[in-house]
């Protein structure tokens, strides 16, 4: 359990020294940003791929049933199952985290339809989707354009599609991972991340918040919120 809490709290809260900083830390914000429009109410939550549940504490006071699914039993996971074949009846939920996750999925339009069904009228989906980012699981089979989730989340009444990164914080992103992915040795990884990395994910924090482009055409993720109709 410790274990687990260590590692979402890492993703909740990254280190300067992660190569995944910048698109964390905007994850982070952006889902913070969308649960304080929750505060007040008891929210039925269901988290898709739950396993260590990092952006729970955002909902903090909102929440009257929380319930994990993931394909992998932990210590955090109620139920082990599918995502393409989740066993709830429709009408079930006020609330569906889903962060990096559809990337995994055989058919991510008809899991959209399944969370579509599971959503109370008015339930809101919170997700997060690769999009240009390097292959982190041998088993991951999809990336995600900003048009491509808008059709992807058609059964939605509205969807808002934000990238996490703009292009020039992303294409920092992009190489800060890719030197520590081919970093050869350990130590010398250690020394990395100790050292050039948290430059680069520094220079990626100035140059977003000098907003000097809205492309986002290199964004490594995009975080989405959609609405079912009331």
């Amino acid at each position: 359990m410790e274990s687990l809490a260590r590692i979402a709290h890492r993703r909740l809260y990254p280190s300067l020294a992660d190569p995944n900083y910048l698109t964390l830390r905007a994850r982070r914000i952006r889902l913070a940003a969308w649960a304080r429009q929750f505060q007040g109410q008891h929210l039925a939550v269901l988290d898709i791929g739950g396993r260590y549940q990092p952006y729970r504490p955002l909902f903090d006071g909102s929440i009257k049933h929380y319930f994990a699914l993931d394909l992998v039993r932990t210590e955090f996971v109620d139920i082990v199952a599918d995502a393409e074949v989740m066993p709830f009846p429709p009408s079930t939920f006020d609330l569906v985290i889903a962060t990096q996750v559809f990337e995994y999925l055989r058919n991510p339009a008809g899991t959209a339809k399944q969370i579509h069904a599971v959503l109370k009228p008015g339930g809101v989906l919170l997700a997060s989707f690769a999009a240009c980012a390097p292959r982190f699981a041998d088993n991951e089979l999809w990336r995600f354009t900003g048009s491509g989730l808008r059709l992807l989340l058609e059964p939605f009444e509205a969807v808002e599609v934000v990238p996490e990164l703009h292009s020039i914080a992303g294409l920092i992103r992009t190489v800060n991972l890719g030197l520590d992915t081919f970093v050869r040795y350990e130590i010398v990884r250690r020394a990395y991340r100790l050292t050039v990395c948290p430059i680069l994910n520094f220079a990626g924090l100035g140059l977003e918040a000098l907003k000097l482009t809205a492309n986002d055409q290199f964004t490594t993720n995009y975080s989405v919120r959609a609405e079912k109709a009331r």
